[in-house]
């Protein structure tokens, strides 16, 4: 648009969502872009804020184990069903705060060149001022036990500058990850990497308004979202994108993973944004025989195979009480890798 051309360094175009950016219009400048006829709306910037983790425990000695999620959602088993490997040959990608790429979980499955991108502070290898993303990332495909898919690679792209997400980060972050190169080296192409955690966050909280352009933006093959609760209690949800408050739980309290203050830094967090990255790791488990996974199918193999036999909190949420489901607390159920795989294995099969 010739009318923005005077505004070249504060316009950014998205090309996935055919969006324009425009920082610090002026009212003047509002009213003649609306006098465009090409122009369909204007809308506000919209910042998501992430609701931070609860229960912060420091980790003064990793035990030489698999975390206690990756256990319950028998992750070690799938790793087994599939022939030893545990994400081999898959491409993560989050969207959070960013990663410690020097972590000693992290740094050796890092994807490498076009792995990272930072739309707002342009910082040229991964890194994390906050802790949140590369917590989820450990908890996803990090090693030293505790990534439910540890052979998988990673990549990752600062959706949230701090603990706010502005959503032309979290845009541009859709471009990236749908063909890192256009924005890198746009004389080249690039293959996409199979799915994501972003933990809006997952990879981070967000408002329903901003998770629509993120997923809009984000042609991957497969995402999770965390729900982005403020509580265990009934009616606290913040993301309701289905009738459901949540789709499928996963382990979510006291999960040890890898945190950003140091390279052997881990600590203890609790919350939604802990759970997502189990059911992304589990999705990347799927991806290692069908790199073509469809959201439908990875949807239909975790929640169709969905631990039922969980211990009752005595609540009754909207009517349906936990151990009754589709309900409000586990939604269809904790996920469980192994049974996932497992019915993989017979659909493939038959």
């Amino acid at each position: 648009m010739k009318l923005l051309s005077t505004h070249s360094n504060k316009v950014k175009s998205f090309w996935l969502t055919n969006l324009v950016y425009v920082k610090d219009a002026d009212t003047e400048l509002i009213q003649q872009i609306a006098e465009d006829d090409q122009v369909e709306s204007i809308t506000e910037e919209q910042i998501a804020h992430l609701i931070e983790p609860v229960d912060m425990k420091n980790v003064e000695a990793l035990a030489d184990e698999h975390q206690w999620g990756v256990v319950k959602i028998q992750a070690p088993e799938a790793w087994q069903e599939l022939g030893t490997l545990s994400g081999e040959g898959v491409i993560i990608a989050t969207v959070d705060t960013g990663v410690r790429g020097t972590h000693e979980a992290l740094k050796d499955n890092f994807v490498g060149e076009y792995g990272w991108f930072d739309p707002s502070t342009s910082t040229p290898e991964p890194t994390d001022n906050n802790g949140h993303g590369t917590h989820t990332t450990g908890t996803i495909a990090g090693g030293k036990g505790i990534g439910v898919a540890p052979g998988a690679k990673w990549a990752a792209c600062r959706g949230c500058a701090s603990s706010a997400c502005w959503q032309s980060d979290l845009l541009a972050c859709g471009d990236f990850f749908a063909c890192p190169l256009v924005l890198m080296d746009p004389a080249q192409t690039a293959a996409k990497p199979q799915m994501s955690s972003p933990t809006p966050g997952e990879v981070v909280e967000e408002t329903p308004g901003t998770m629509k352009s993120l997923r809009v933006g984000m042609q991957l093959k497969s995402s999770t979202f965390s729900n982005g609760n403020s509580g265990p209690s009934c009616n606290t949800a913040t993301l309701l994108l289905t009738k459901m408050s949540l789709l499928v739980s996963a382990p979510g309290s006291n999960v040890i993973s890898a945190y950003h203050t140091s390279d052997t830094a881990y600590v203890s967090l609790s919350g939604t944004s802990m759970a997502c990255p189990h059911a992304a790791g589990a999705i990347a488990l799927l991806q290692v025989r069908d790199k073509n996974l469809s959201y439908v199918k990875a949807k239909e193999f975790l929640l169709g195979q969905a631990d039922k036999n969980l211990v009752s909190t005595g609540r009754t949420c909207e009517g349906i009480p936990d151990n009754e489901f589709p309900n409000h607390v586990f939604g269809t159920g904790r996920i469980n890798a192994l049974k996932s795989v497992r019915a993989q294995t017979l659909a493939m099969q038959g």
